[in-house]
């Protein structure tokens, strides 16, 4: 009996010892962006990390010591400064959150990569090629879904064609995204069920979508795509699943090379009803919501 008393005392310490521990793991929410050299582009997105603290203050969530955005490429603060300052507060668990739109090669292997998590010699040579530093780190990390995870794309880009939509029976919409050829069957599947929630929600009946990157398959794949709905309608709206990143500047700034002649694209719209969407997904308090919503569900899980 005695025995059994003991073995329970210290079952019961242990327990007790562990719930301690647990309780003071100090967890950090890192919120990844692709990053840009143009500062313009960085601007909205550095803007989420604030946006998120005072959410998370409003809904009295104290589970986050710390929150940070960081920028995969091109520009600081890089994903290693972030950790290496989550080391510094003494963070223990980290959930990231890719903000990209979809599963693509950048949200499955890049950051895992950066992030330690993922070896493949091709791509860690790559990324250290384009001077990215690989973290090195004690923390625990885990990486949450990208932007396609619930309604907010759906959401976002109803707004986009609502705000230059006037006559929705004469109109249809173009949607250009980025793609990715890996994962075309996800971006087709996520392309058309936007497509079927704006035209159920505004009363446009065409639509249609392009994959040309950030611009660089605009000519090859955008225009003949936007040409093409400008036959049927009498006005296209062009919106964009990007971002931080309008496309009226992506179609402003391309260039179609056609039998040899390059001719600048906004000339091939010169006679046609087309309005391009001057914003892309931020700034939208929405995804700050978002974020804060996939972090509390990981944080109620460590529970």
């Amino acid at each position: 009996m005695k025995k059994l008393r003991v073995i329970l005392l210290m079952t019961v310490s242990f327990l007790l010892f562990y719930s301690i521990v647990c309780a003071q793991e100090k967890l950090g929410l890192l919120l990844i962006a692709h990053g840009s050299p143009m500062p313009q582009w960085n601007a909205p997105v550095l803007k989420i990390e604030k946006e998120v603290k005072t959410i998370l203050s409003q809904k009295g969530c104290n589970q986050f010591s710390a929150v940070r955005v960081a920028l995969m490429e091109f520009n600081e603060p890089s994903i290693n400064t972030v950790i290496k300052d989550f080391e510094k507060r003494g963070i223990d668990k980290v959930y990231a959150i890719p903000l990209f739109i979809a599963p693509s090669g950048h949200s499955l292997f890049d950051i895992p990569a950066i992030l330690g998590l993922y070896s493949d010699k091709d791509i860690l040579n790559e990324i250290k090629s384009e001077g990215t530093e690989i973290v090195d780190t004690k923390v625990k990390i885990t990486i949450g879904p990208t932007l396609n995870h619930g309604d907010i794309l759906k959401n976002s880009m109803l707004d986009r064609v609502k705000a230059l939509s006037t006559t929705p029976d004469s109109e249809g919409v173009v949607l250009l995204a980025h793609g990715d050829e890996r994962f075309e069957p996800i971006w087709d599947s996520i392309c058309k069920e936007i497509g079927y929630y704006v035209c159920a929600k505004t009363g446009i009946d065409y639509f249609d979508y392009a994959f040309v990157e950030v611009g660089q398959s605009f000519a090859a794949e955008g225009v003949p795509t936007i040409l093409k709905a400008a036959e049927k309608k009498g006005k296209i709206i062009v919106v964009g699943l990007y971002l931080s990143m309008g496309v009226e500047k992506m179609a402003n700034s391309s260039a179609s090379l056609r039998m040899g002649k390059k001719t600048e694209t906004k000339k091939l719209f010169a006679d046609k009803n087309i309005r391009f969407a001057k914003r892309g997904i931020l700034p939208d308090k929405r995804i700050s919501e978002w974020a804060v919503d996939r972090a509390m569900e990981w944080a109620e899980g460590l529970q």
